[in-house]
């Protein structure tokens, strides 16, 4: 695939998905889920996730469709199920799953339980990055070596791409440094 064939395929994919967010009014809650929605329930699940409190959100996307709620009862049972859920969600493990995903959400979590927590998610993080970092050097040496074994490549394209290929190995070679580094991190929590 070419770099204006990618170009054109992300300028589509950003147009698709900004017509969806658009027709779709960037909905929170559908009005079947606004009219029998367990507020409860539904703060636990989203404490659970490690999301922020939505319920401000959710009001709102209730309030917009027309659907009648009582903000007292449905805010004091959504915290209380945020609560929760936060409180299953703000365990060593959970963090370091999340980060080890890429996802950081350390912030919802009670401040006193923050400074505990985050040198899970630091580490998992770290994890997380070195090993994008790593992926990525081995997707730009396989689209430099495809380009090289291409017979329209030039001389002096293919001693550049040699060039650049060298430095992603030097490149390659501090990410595995890092993540080895990240791991003992890791192994030290």
């Amino acid at each position: 695939m070419t770099q204006t064939n990618i170009r054109n395929f992300q300028k589509a994919l950003l147009c698709t998905t900004l017509s969806c967010l658009i027709l779709s009014g960037c909905q929170v809650m559908s009005v079947g889920e606004c009219q029998t929605a367990d507020w409860f329930k539904i703060g636990q699940q989203d404490g659970n996730a490690g999301q922020a409190d939505m319920i401000g959100k959710r009001i709102d996307s209730c309030r917009e469709q027309k659907v009648d709620i009582d903000p007292n009862n449905s805010v004091n049972a959504y915290r209380t199920g945020y609560a929760q859920g936060v409180r299953n969600y703000c365990q060593p493990n959970r963090i370091l799953d999340d980060a080890l995903a890429g996802r950081d959400h350390v912030d919802v979590c009670p401040l006193p339980l923050q400074n505990g927590l985050r040198p899970f998610a630091q580490a998992g993080m770290r994890v997380y990055s070195a090993n994008q970092r790593i992926d990525q050097i081995n997707s730009e040496q396989n689209s430099l070596s495809n380009e090289l074994q291409r017979k329209d490549t030039s001389e002096k394209r293919a001693w550049e791409i040699r060039r650049q290929q060298r430095q992603l190995l030097r490149d390659l070679d501090n990410a595995v440094v890092e993540l080895q580094q990240a791991k003992i991190m890791l192994g030290a929590l």
